[in-house]
């Protein structure tokens, strides 16, 4: 009876807080229900006290993914070739893949057919991202920035081809860039030189 009102309740994503409010029990008895339904498999626990419900994963949605993403590690932000995705401007799609950026730690969490993939960054280059909605992603300029920064480290493959930089602002994206070392700044005027936009 439990279960079926969880699951009658649509709501694909579970904290013990959650479930006791639902099912009008104290939070001890919702913890200990938590753990079980997810050694039987009917939740996939994502982190301490967060929990999918396993027959309604498909239902969640990429606002919904992205904002997970957010909450399984605080602080971060979606950014990368996930947030270019999100943009539309580059055709490198990172399927069942979500990439972030955090100031905590280099980590990822897989969860039903979904990675979600963080790299820490330096706390002086943790911004330039901003909320769209219920969830916090990188601007272009700086997802851009993020994926030069950890190919001149040799820790990303960028496809450079993919990318359509027309949609992006040289200006900003030289502001910005002022921030990261020399490496990432020297990629940033490659790129930039190669498609015909000058340097301000």
């Amino acid at each position: 009876m439990n279960l079926l009102k969880l699951e009658q309740n649509q709501r694909p994503v579970w904290t013990v807080q959650s479930i006791a409010r639902t099912l009008g029990i104290k939070e001890a008895s919702a913890r200990v229900m938590a753990s079980r339904y997810a050694k039987k498999g009917i939740l996939t626990r994502l982190r301490n006290n967060l929990y999918l419900m396993k027959s309604l994963s498909r239902q969640v949605s990429q606002d919904d993914l992205f904002y997970l993403s957010n909450i399984i590690q605080t602080p971060s932000y979606i950014s990368f070739m996930t947030a270019l995705s999100y943009y539309g401007i580059t055709t490198q799609i990172t399927r069942n893949v979500i990439e972030a950026v955090s100031p905590v730690r280099t980590q990822y969490y897989e969860a039903e057919e979904w990675v979600f993939n963080y790299s820490k960054i330096d706390k002086d280059l943790y911004f330039g991202f901003i909320r769209e909605g219920k969830f916090f992603i990188a601007t272009k300029e700086k997802a851009l920035l993020d994926c030069l920064y950890y190919s001149s480290m040799g820790r990303y493959s960028l496809d450079v081809d993919s990318i359509d930089l027309s949609g992006f602002s040289a200006a900003e994206l030289q502001k910005m860039a002022k921030k990261f070392p020399k490496k990432t700044q020297v990629l940033l005027l490659k790129l930039l030189r190669n498609a015909g936009l000058k340097k301000t």
